[in-house]
């Protein structure tokens, strides 16, 4: 059954630099009746003197979230979409589009912000203290799993390490005093099992033309709260 296009979010913001509020509006295709999976998603620009864009955009998935904002200090706001993937992986969706010459430019996507964060977990003594690196701000943090490890034959017995999943959520975020928008990400500390969630790494990076610069970054410790 062929299911009629739907829309999915409309914001209003000057996209292109000339002072005017344009119409931005997100369409998708439900896969099926009653389904949250989205695709066949297209990005509407509509001007104030009636003309209109419209893109296909590569992209599937759950939840999909229109925003626009500044995030590049040009004056003109930048179009992001977000969106999960869904399954038993479930991680965050980000597009990061500028308009360029009536053409959509990709910036970023969740794959470029991976990059970026890749963080490592480990045990580092047998009563389940975790160390977390961060290479890409030369931090590291220390996190307690909730209890000592069972020993066998020096290792853990279930052989399964702590790890940090990929981007997790994402949020555009305005600092204090400041004009522009950043994002805020979200990385969870996992132990023993997927759902033993220990705490989160929460990083903030600035966009640039050139590349996403880390302003900070720290733990959130649930074993704490």
């Amino acid at each position: 059954m062929q299911l009629d296009q739907a829309v999915l979010s409309i914001q209003f913001g000057d996209i292109d630099g000339d002072y005017n509020c344009e119409k931005v509006v997100l369409f998708g295709t439900p896969y099926s009746p009653n389904q949250p999976y989205i695709q066949q998603v297209e990005l509407l620009i509509h001007y104030m003197d009636d003309r209109k864009l419209k893109f296909q955009l590569d992209l599937i998935g759950y939840d999909l979230q229109l925003f626009l904002g500044d995030f590049l200090k040009m004056n003109q706001n930048q179009i992001l979409i977000t969106g999960r993937t869904g399954g038993e992986n479930d991680a965050v969706i980000v597009r990061l589009y500028t308009l360029e010459d009536n053409r959509l430019k990709l910036l970023l996507d969740e794959e470029d912000l991976a990059k970026k964060l890749t963080c490592q977990a480990g045990y580092i003594n047998m009563n389940g203290m975790i160390g977390v690196t961060c290479p890409a701000t030369g931090q590291t943090f220390m996190i307690d799993s909730r209890g000592p490890m069972t020993p066998y034959a020096g290792v853990r017995k279930d052989l399964i390490q702590p790890m940090i999943t990929t981007l997790y959520t994402l949020y555009p975020v305005k600092q204090p005093y400041e004009k522009y928008y950043s994002l805020q990400i979200q990385q969870r500390i996992i132990g023993a099992h997927p759902s033993d969630v220990l705490g989160m790494i929460q990083t903030v990076i600035e966009l640039t033309q050139e590349a996403p610069i880390i302003k900070s970054q720290r733990l959130i410790n649930f074993s704490k709260m």
